[in-house]
This record gives C-alpha cells, structure tokens and sequence, in this order.
C-alpha cells in the first residue's frame, strides 16, 4: 500500500468533487498503490468537511507542558525524601 501525501490527498479531493467513486479513484493511479479504504476515508472527509488536507481540530497528540517551574517542581519531588525536603 502508498503513502498518500498531502498532493495525494488534494489530487483525490479533485476527483471527488468532480463525481468519481472510490475505487475509480484508486484505479486511477495505479502506481501510487492507495487503499480503496484510505481514498474512501479521505473521500469521506472531503464530503463532510469539504477539504481532505487540513486536520480536524482536536485530532493528534496533546501538547506537554514542559516549563521551567514544572521541571523545577519535579526535580525538587525527585530528590525529596517523606518529612526530609531537600534529600535524596
């Protein structure tokens, strides 16, 4: 199975707006190698949303919070023993 690249996506978009089925579409490239399931996913994105390539918000991994203070709070857990602050 290919990678479908972000060009992929819009090319599949493209075709979708232009009336084409899934597995049409997958046929029309066959050295690309899609799945019929990935372009019928990225088809059904363009349907809902109307585009294929930007994400849906929410959608990926969360933020961390690295700062300085929680590292400074960490370390300080790290090297404190129960009743003992400062020890380690």
């Amino acid at each position: 199975m290919g990678k479908v690249y972000a060009e992929d996506k819009m090319r599949i978009q493209t075709l979708r707006e232009q009336g084409f089925r899934y597995r049409v579409i997958a046929a029309k490239y066959p050295p690309k190698q899609w799945n019929v399931n990935t372009v019928k996913a990225t088809c059904k994105r363009v349907d809902e949303m109307g585009y294929a390539v930007v994400r849906k918000p929410g959608s990926g991994r969360p933020e961390i919070v690295r700062t300085s203070e929680n590292i400074k709070n960490v370390s300080e857990m790290i090297c404190s023993q129960k009743n003992q602050p400062g020890t380690s």
